[in-house]
This record gives structure tokens, C-alpha cells and sequence, in this order.
């Protein structure tokens, strides 16, 4: 597998996990702003929308507060440099009702269902971490099919961090920062900043801390 062709999966999933964790976070800050949010149907809920992330198709999209997978979610460390970590999850078809063709090339092509699939996520000050997973496919497996299923290419190269072999991309881009790929068992970890770059102190205690 070229370092070129890796690149192109991960820019995938992290273009995937921008957009569900700037989706999260905008929704635990939205409420009314005005008198006349009262007049909602009380039986509707309001949608928070956030700006679709680079490398997604599609404009914007809402994600209200998940928690559908509570193991998938233990799996993400409660605690990253000092600060607590917000953890979400969603189910195959919560997920696939965001802009994800992808991913549901990828069930198919592994003859799976969306309620195999299940996506947590966490964030805090300091970064933002995404865990993948189909049920029954290893880790290395749904990465590979990712590869296959993304047309999109960036710089991958291996990395060690926490005592862990990682993949790192770094994008065409020059304005985009560096993510990280960690593939174990039946899931497959993404590690970003939320904002710029994660550091090295703060990617080893990440790694450290997953399975």
C-alpha cells in the first residue's frame, strides 16, 4: 500500500470526524436567543447546524446529543491533558443520515448492515478522538476498505506515539493539521486537534490511554 493511496482514507475519517465533533460542540452551546424561539412546536426539537467539514460533500447538517453505543464511548479516554472529555456515539443509521457515501460503500462492500456500524467521539480543549467500528471486521480491515472506497489523497507516514504504531497524515493542504490514524481489534481510532495540532505530550498520553 503506497503512502499516497494510504493518505486517501485518511483524509476520509478525518474529514468525518471534524464534522461530527463541530456538530456536537455547536449543539451544547445552542439555545434560545429570542422571544420568538418560543413559538416552536413543542413537540419539535430545534436543530443546531454546523458548517460541513473539509473533505465532506454537502453543505450543513445537524446532530443532536447521541449516546448510542455507551462501550464504544469507554473506549475513548474520559480525561485528556487535565480537561474532561465529552464522549457521543451513534448508530449505523444515525450516522448515515449525515453526508457519508463512503461509508455506506464501505458496508456494502463488506456485506454489512448500518446497524453493524456504530461511531463515538470525544473532544475537549485539546483534541478530538473518533473511534470506528463494524461489527465482526477487524480494525486494519475497514481502513483497507476505506482506502478503496475514498478518492481524496494526502502524505502518510508512521509515527509511534504512547507506545503505540500510528499513522499520520498530513494533508495537501497546507492550512489543515496533521491527524492520526490507530487501528485495534474491531475499531479504528482518529486523533485531531480542535483547532490546530495536537501536541506530541498530548498525543502520548491519547495513545497511552486506548485499548
Amino acid at each position: 500500500m503506497t503512502a499516497r493511496r494510504t493518505g486517501t482514507v485518511m483524509t476520509l475519517f478525518v474529514g468525518l470526524a471534524l464534522a461530527v465533533v463541530a456538530c456536537s460542540g455547536s449543539t451544547a452551546t445552542t439555545g434560545p436567543t429570542s422571544a420568538t424561539s418560543t413559538s416552536a412546536t413543542p413537540t419539535e426539537a430545534p436543530s443546531t447546524e454546523a458548517p460541513a467539514a473539509s473533505g465532506l460533500p454537502g453543505s450543513s447538517f445537524a446532530i443532536p446529543s447521541f449516546h448510542a453505543n455507551a462501550d464504544l464511548e469507554k473506549l475513548i479516554p474520559a480525561e485528556i491533558g487535565g480537561e474532561p472529555v465529552t464522549t457521543q456515539s451513534m448508530s449505523g443509521a444515525q450516522f448515515l443520515g449525515t453526508p457519508n457515501n463512503e461509508v455506506a460503500n464501505v458496508l456494502s462492500g463488506l456485506g454489512k448492515q448500518p446497524s453493524d456500524l456504530s461511531v463515538a467521539f470525544g473532544f475537549n480543549m485539546n483534541v478530538s478522538v473518533i473511534a470506528f467500528q463494524i461489527n465482526g471486521v477487524p480494525g486494519s480491515t475497514i481502513l483497507d476498505s476505506f482506502k478503496n472506497a475514498s478518492t481524496d489523497a494526502g502524505t502518510i507516514t508512521d509515527a509511534s506515539y504512547g507506545g503505540k504504531s500510528v499513522k499520520k497524515l498530513t494533508p495537501t493542504e497546507a492550512s489543515q493539521a496533521a491527524s492520526y490514524i490507530y487501528t485495534t481489534q474491531d475499531v479504528v481510532f482518529v486523533v485531531s486537534g480542535t483547532g490546530s495540532a495536537p501536541s506530541d505530550a498530548i498525543l502520548n498520553e491519547v495513545f497511552s490511554k486506548l485499548p
